[in-house]
């Protein structure tokens, strides 16, 4: 079987899951009438995926990713069908927090497993092709969930979601890979063995780390990239309904929806690039972060419809490029740590959101959307510029140490 199959069926999944973020936050929103419930949910989701990444990144590098990532779609799924007949806010917020638990724990494993799948060698191309049908599942998603949840109601949107997960399962099954199987763990170790394993893997993350500032650098700013987009995660809908009291769920859709379109051309150009080579990576994932958060700025700040979508296009552009070439960048690592990479790739963007739907909710009681806002990722702008000067810092002094003939 093809195995480019594999990507098809995780945009099939990633389409259910951007419908059930759409309906779960619009239901909430609805029946309660609450910025606080609405940032409750989906700080929830965070929360689960900051849980999980304790321990996700440790999985997939000593147990089998295929697997962990087959279980992962069926626990998703049967998660979800638990909204059916139990559609109140409290549950929503359990929900989220499960999904979140559990989706992180798939990312991370998926992501780490994309070279051994995909090979070494294509890397960009076939993280461009993953983060364009992830676009597209976000602009069939985010349209679908406004106009099936309408016409249709939020129970068939739900359903549609866990026919999703398991899909994707099914095919997992009958897709096989090479797999490195001495990453996999004695069943008969001790909890005490186990956890002095887990600070094992910990202290081998943290000493790559240091020997790797770039990867840092770049992580540095992906939690920031996450704090700031709790902002914007609770200022769209929060926008949707400004435009229209009545049609917010389909604004709401719409925004996102051509976020999603800019998002597609970036994932076109992106391999296009030649000159997109060694340090120049870095530097194009930094650019990347600061365009995005001005485009955020922008539309979150205008009520002309002309410019909210001009802008949301222009911030799927640079956004889907800065995920992109972050998920590049980790999957250059040493396939051994590489899954630890990831969860810590993953803790870092759940804490930023975690924080972030903390602060954020706590603005707007004393200030209003764009300036939150505003302050949110205008603080994402002013880190990674620091961080831009650190690292062409950091790239001189070892372009001159390799000049003299010395070792850093």
């Amino acid at each position: 079987m093809n195995r480019k199959i594999l990507l098809y069926m995780k945009a099939f999944s990633d389409f259910g899951m951007f419908m059930d973020t759409i309906v779960l936050n619009v239901v909430v929103y609805a029946a309660t009438g609450s910025t606080a419930w609405l940032a409750a949910t989906m700080a929830a989701r965070t929360i689960g995926g900051v849980i999980s990444s304790l321990f996700s990144g440790v999985l997939a590098d000593r147990y089998d990713r295929r697997k962990i990532m087959i279980i992962s779609d069926i626990v998703r799924a049967l998660i979800i069908l638990l909204l059916i007949p139990f559609p109140n806010p409290v549950m929503i917020i359990v929900v989220s927090f499960l999904i979140g638990l559990i989706s992180s724990s798939f990312m991370v494993s998926f992501s780490a497993e994309v070279p051994k799948i995909f090979g070494e060698t294509k890397i960009l191309e076939t993280n461009s092709l993953i983060s364009r049908l992830t676009s597209v599942s976000l602009v069939a998603g985010f349209l679908g969930a406004g106009l099936i949840t309408e016409f249709l109601g939020y129970k068939i949107t739900l359903t549609i979601d866990a026919a999703s997960y398991i899909l994707s399962a099914l095919v997992l099954l009958k897709i096989r890979w090479d797999t490195d199987v001495s990453k996999k763990v004695e069943v008969n170790n001790t909890v005490l063995q186990k956890v002095q394993s887990i600070w094992t893997d910990i202290k081998e993350v943290h000493a790559y780390l240091l020997l790797a500032p770039m990867i840092l650098f770049v992580n540095v700013v992906f939690l920031m990239g996450s704090f700031a987009g709790s902002s914007h995660n609770l200022g769209i809908p929060l926008l949707a309904e400004s435009i229209s009291f009545e049609s917010q769920s389909f604004y709401y859709g719409m925004i996102w929806a051509v976020w999603g379109m800019g998002s597609i051309i970036a994932t076109f150009t992106l391999p296009k690039l030649t000159w997109l080579k060694g340090d120049k990576v870095y530097f194009a994932c930094f650019i990347s972060a600061m365009l995005m958060s001005t485009g955020f700025i922008v539309f979150l700040s205008s009520s002309n419809l002309w410019i909210i979508f001009a802008f949301a296009a222009f911030t799927g552009v640079f956004d889907a490029s800065f995920t992109t070439l972050h998920a590049t960048i980790l999957q250059k690592t040493d396939n051994h740590i590489r899954g630890r990479i990831f969860g810590v790739g993953m803790l870092l963007k759940s804490l930023g959101f975690a924080v972030g739907f903390i602060i954020a909710p706590t603005l707007l009681k004393v200030m209003d959307m764009p300036q939150m806002v505003w302050i949110l990722h205008g603080t994402l702008i002013t880190v990674t510029i620091v961080i831009v000067l650190l690292a062409g810092k950091h790239l001189l002094r070892l372009k001159n140490a390799q000049t003299n003939g010395i070792s850093l």
